[in-house]
């Protein structure tokens, strides 16, 4: 018996992949003066968008080198609790991705997918850094059971990308998050069950 849960422990492990490097991160707080003030100079890297495909009959066909991914839509009402549907978002080239938005009944989820079939799901728009090396992805689920909490960083190589890092808070949300460089971060929290909003600065070692 011993051997058989030590097994079923490996195989579980191995399916996780790779744990982030730790320590690529560091968090230190800030004040809400501080975080205001640096905030004002954050700016907002938005990635082109190419590449529109339409969807066929509820179907949406992307092709990848592992073969066409097909997401298909449900043939039920908003209504009904096994009800989804899947639109794409489009092409983003400096990210080397299709994005995907899937909602559900009862949540919704964004799905990046490369031409060689890597797919990450994440909660909500990955937000990249200003100069589309890393992208982060956050994720508030402490008052909503059907959402995970986290924060998720991410860095763009080899036509795909590579997790750097990831927290996952059991006092508090993620609430906001903002590139103010390369290498730094803006994170509000939502303190949970208070609500009461903390911040903090990111900083990325290279």
């Amino acid at each position: 018996m011993k051997w058989t849960l030590l097994l079923l422990l490996g195989l579980l492990l191995a399916a996780a992949g790779p744990a982030p490097p730790a320590g690529r991160v560091t968090l230190t707080p800030l004040s809400k003066a501080a975080y205001l003030a640096a905030r004002k100079n954050c700016s907002t890297a938005k990635p082109r968008v190419t590449f529109p495909l339409r969807k066929q009959h509820g179907r949406l066909v992307i092709p990848t080198a592992k073969g066409p991914r097909i997401f298909t839509d449900s043939q039920l009402t908003e209504d009904n609790p096994d009800w989804e549907k899947f639109t794409y978002e489009g092409y983003l080239p400096q990210a080397e991705c299709h994005l995907i938005l899937h909602n559900h009944y009862e949540w919704s989820r964004v799905i990046l997918l490369t031409k060689s079939g890597q797919q990450l799901v994440l909660q909500d728009d990955p937000v990249f850094s200003p100069g589309f090396a890393h992208f982060v992805g956050i994720s508030g689920g402490l008052e909503y059971g059907a959402n995970e909490n986290y924060i998720r960083l991410y860095e763009l190589k080899n036509h795909g990308w590579k997790p750097v890092w990831h927290l996952t808070p059991k006092t508090w949300e993620p609430a906001d998050i903002y590139w103010a460089s390369d290498s730094t971060l803006l994170l509000q929290k939502r303190q949970w069950p208070s609500e009461r909003r903390t911040y903090a600065r990111l900083t990325v070692k290279h």
